[in-house]
């Protein structure tokens, strides 16, 4: 798990998101061939908005030090014809010596995978990511956060900066940092599946996507008496998911413009 940040003009870092590995697998080997770093496209866009050129990536090392990777807003790539996709991936592997993984492309939540092992609303699910409030001065201290698939896919739902998207809601309260971070789903071991008690299939893990963010609701819209009077926004500790169906769209999309790229250099 990495943190994004943008480095201030006083030369500090302000952090505004989550990033992940992402990757082709390779029998037989724990690394994978390519990976894409993969963070929610709202957080690129809005270090972007501020006029700065460089996005900031916080890496842990496995002799227990944090470094800064610098990578170039421009070389961020999001989806350049569906706006609704808040992804945005860099083409990179993760460097040498550093404490993190590659989630592999067989860990994705499939519809094959949903329906064999009877993935329903109500399953739990559980986010690594950013808390602004504790990140860590020395390393990055991620955090986790479990709660359940609220709704699967069914229906497309309303954003504010997105409008309507594919997106999951999942009961786990989300903030800020967190978007961008990964988003994982256990089916367990043992699973009720059309009437019968059996074993799930496959990974005990599945890559369910990505946090986009949360919904809010004015205070004085909840049902609490007459103390309902306040302005304040509240959490409703309803949070929207990205699928990785959707990140797989704009990696392959990725990868068809830079085949393009490459014919027309030859």
């Amino acid at each position: 798990m990495a943190f994004v940040a943008m480095r201030m003009h006083d030369q500090t870092n302000r952090f505004v998101g989550s990033a992940f590995w992402l990757g082709r697998d390779i029998a037989g080997q724990a690394r994978t061939a390519e990976t894409y770093l993969v963070t929610a496209r709202h957080v690129i866009d809005g270090i972007r908005r501020t006029g700065l050129e460089e996005c900031w990536i916080r890496v842990n090392f496995l002799d227990g030090s944090a470094k800064w990777a610098r990578t170039n807003v421009a070389d961020w790539f999001v989806h350049p014809t569906d706006p609704s996709l808040d992804i945005a991936i860099l083409l990179g592997g993760i460097p040498d010596g550093a404490d993190h993984l590659v989630v592999p492309y067989s860990f994705r939540m499939t519809p094959e995978k949903a329906k064999q092992n009877g993935i329903a609303a109500g399953d739990e699910v559980f986010v690594v990511g950013l808390f602004s409030h504790h990140y860590g001065e020395q390393r990055n201290i991620p955090i986790v956060r479990i709660g359940n698939l609220a709704t699967t896919d069914e229906e497309r739902v309303n954003t504010s900066a997105f409008g309507k998207m594919d997106a999951y809601l999942i009961e786990a309260r989300s903030l800020g940092g967190l978007s961008g971070s990964p988003v994982f789903l256990n089916p367990g071991l043992i699973r009720t599946i059309d009437g019968q008690i059996r074993h799930a299939t496959g990974e005990i893990t599945l890559l369910l996507g990505l946090i986009h963010g949360h919904y809010d609701v004015n205070a004085s819209k909840i049902d609490a008496g007459d103390q309902a009077t306040q302005a304040e926004k509240v959490n409703t500790g309803i949070a929207i998911v990205v699928p990785v169906r959707s990140i797989m769209t704009v990696i392959e999309a990725y990868e068809q413009t830079r085949g393009r790229l490459q014919e027309s250099d030859t």
